[in-house]
C-alpha cells in the first residue's frame, strides 16, 4: 500500500515537473520582449529629445548670428527738413562714413533729396531710419563659434558639419569630407533665413551619442533583466534539488520499508511457528527458531544503529579516538571477512612495498568505511575487486573493480546522504544509500576526503587521510 502510494505521487509530481521548464521558457520570452521594448521605447524618447536640443540649439546660434550681424552692419541715418529756400528739400546724414561710401563712393555726410509731395508727407514724421546689410554668404567661422558655445553648454561635445543651401542646392559647407552612414540631421527653422534658404547640421555618431545618454536606463533594463532570469533560473535549480530530494526520501522510505518488513516477518514467522506448530515441544526445533529470530533482531538492531550513526555524524562535537594501528594486518583481516561473503568475486589486497607499517587513525570506524566500500564493490561492481593500501605522507586506501556501471551525474552525487542511484521500485540489492555518506564523513573527521574515480573502465573509491 505504502509503494502504491509512493508510486502516485511520483507520478504527480513528475508530470508537475515536467511543465515548469515550459513555464519558465514562457515566462523567459515575456521578460527580454518587455525589457526589449522598454529599452527601445527609452531610446525613440532619448532620440527625440537629442533632435530637440540639436534643432534648438542650431536656431538660438543662427538667431545670434544674425543679431549680432545687424548690430555690426547696420546704418543710422537721420533725416533733416531744409528750411528757408527749399522746404520740399530733405537732408539724409549718415552716422558710419564707411558705410555710406560703399553705397555713393563719390559722396561724405550728406545727401540732398528731392521728393514728391507725396513723399515728403511720408517723411513729415520720421526722425530716424535704421538699414540693415544683407550678405549672399554666411560667415562660418562665427556660425560655428556661437554654435559651439550653444552645443557645449548642452554638455555636446561632439564633430558635426555644416551646410548652406540655397534654393535646394549646397552652396556652401564647413566641412569638405563627407560623413560615414548612419548620419543624423536637422534643418534650422530661424525666420532670419531667407526664402529657400537652409541650414543643415549634420552628426556623423548620433546613434552612439544617443545610446550613451540612454546607457542608464539600457544597464538598469539589463540589471533587472538579468535577475529576473537568475531568480528563474535558481528556482528552477531548487525546484530540480527538491525533485531529487523527493525521489531520494521516496526511494529510502521504500528501501527501509523493505529491509525492516523482512526481518520483522522471519521473526513473526518462527514466534508463530513456536506457538502453533511446535506442539511436542521439541526444544531443537524450538532453539533454532528463537536463533533465527535473534540474527534478524540483530540485523535490526544494526540498521538502526546505522540510521542514528547517520544523525551523530553530522555533530560538530563528535571525536574519533585515533591511535597507531598496523595498516596491513588491519586492512587484511576485513579483506578476508568479506572474501567469505564475496559471491564468488575476486578480491585482491595489495599493499605498497615502500609503505609505513603504521598509521594514527580510528580503527572501528575507518575499518567500517573499508568495509562499506567493499560491500559496495560486491553488490554492484564486477567480478574483480582490488584494494590497494599506499601510506606514505598520507594514508591512500584505494577499491577498484572492473564494472563502469556510474555515469558522472551519479558519481557528483554518490556521497551525498541517502543517495542511491535510481533503481525504480527494485529491490534486488539491498541498502538506504548511507554507506557511502559514512565514508565521506568519517574520511573528514580524519582530516582527509573521499573520492570516486571514473577511468580506463574501472569505478575507484579512494580514501585518503594525512599521516599526523
Amino acid at each position: 500500500m505504502m509503494n502504491l502510494l509512493i508510486s502516485i505521487f511520483n507520478g504527480i509530481m513528475k508530470k508537475s515537473y515536467q511543465r515548469i521548464p515550459y513555464l519558465l521558457i514562457i515566462v523567459i520570452a515575456v521578460t527580454i520582449t518587455i525589457q526589449l521594448y522598454w529599452s527601445y521605447t527609452e531610446y525613440q524618447k532619448n532620440t527625440v529629445a537629442f533632435k530637440n536640443e540639436i534643432q534648438n540649439a542650431l536656431d538660438v546660434a543662427i538667431d545670434n548670428y544674425f543679431v549680432d550681424f545687424a548690430k555690426e552692419n547696420s546704418v543710422s541715418l537721420k533725416v533733416e527738413r531744409e528750411s528757408g529756400k527749399n522746404p520740399d528739400n530733405f537732408t539724409i546724414t549718415g552716422g558710419n562714413k564707411k558705410i555710406i561710401d560703399k553705397f555713393r563712393p563719390d559722396t561724405t555726410d550728406s545727401k540732398n533729396v528731392s521728393k514728391s509731395s507725396d513723399s515728403l508727407k511720408m517723411l513729415n514724421n520720421i526722425k530716424d531710419i535704421y538699414i540693415s546689410i544683407n550678405e549672399d554668404s554666411i560667415n562660418f567661422k562665427k556660425l560655428k563659434s556661437l554654435l559651439n558655445a550653444e552645443l557645449k553648454r548642452r554638455d555636446y561635445n561632439i564633430p558635426y558639419k555644416l551646410n548652406h543651401y540655397k534654393k535646394d542646392s549646397l552652396f556652401a559647407t564647413s566641412l569638405s569630407k563627407s560623413f560615414s552612414s548612419g548620419e543624423f540631421s536637422v534643418t534650422g527653422k530661424s525666420t532670419y533665413l531667407k526664402n529657400r534658404e537652409s541650414l543643415e547640421l549634420q552628426f556623423p555618431n548620433a546613434i552612439q551619442i544617443i545610446v550613451k545618454k540612454s546607457l542608464l536606463s539600457i544597464l538598469i533594463s539589463l540589471l533587472l533583466m538579468t535577475s529576473i532570469l537568475f531568480a528563474l533560473f535558481y528556482l528552477q535549480w531548487v525546484i530540480k534539488q527538491q525533485k531529487q530530494l523527493s525521489e531520494i526520501k521516496n526511494d529510502l522510505i521504500s528501501n527501509i520499508t523493505h529491509e525492516f518488513k523482512t526481518p520483522i516477518a522471519t521473526i513473526g514467522a518462527a514466534i508463530e511457528s513456536i506457538r502453533f506448530f511446535n506442539t511436542n515441544h521439541d526444544v531443537e526445533k524450538t532453539n533454532r527458531y528463537l536463533d533465527y529470530s535473534d540474527q534478524q533482531l540483530k540485523k535490526l538492531e544494526k540498521m538502526v544503529d546505522q540510521l542514528m550513526d547517520t544523525a551523530l555524524l553530522d555533530s560538530e562535537n563528535w571525536t574519533l579516538d585515533k591511535h597507531s594501528v598496523d595498516i596491513p594486518k588491519w586492512a587484511a583481516d576485513i579483506v578476508e571477512n568479506y572474501r567469505m561473503n564475496s559471491n564468488g568475486k575476486e578480491i585482491i589486497l595489495k599493499i605498497s612495498e615502500d609503505s609505513k607499517s603504521n598509521s594514527n587513525i580510528e580503527p572501528f570506524h575507518l575499518g567500517n568505511c573499508l568495509g562499506a566500500l567493499l560491500d559496495n564493490a560486491i553488490k554492484y561492481g564486477g567480478n574483480r575487486i582490488e584494494v590497494n593500501i599506499e601510506n606514505k605522507k598520507e594514508l591512500k586506501i584505494r577499491v577498484s573493480d572492473n564494472a563502469n556501471t556510474l555515469n558522472k551525474e551519479q558519481a557528483t552525487n554518490i556521497f551525498d546522504k541517502f543517495y542511491r542511484v535510481p533503481q525504480g521500485n527494485l529491490h534486488n540489492v539491498k541498502g538506504y544509500g548511507i554507506g557511502l555518506y559514512y565514508v565521506k564523513k568519517i574520511a573528514e573527521k580524519h582530516n582527509g576526503a573521499a573520492e570516486i574515480v571514473l577511468k580506463n573502465n574501472k569505478t575507484s573509491f579512494i580514501i585518503s587521510i594525512p599521516n599526523e
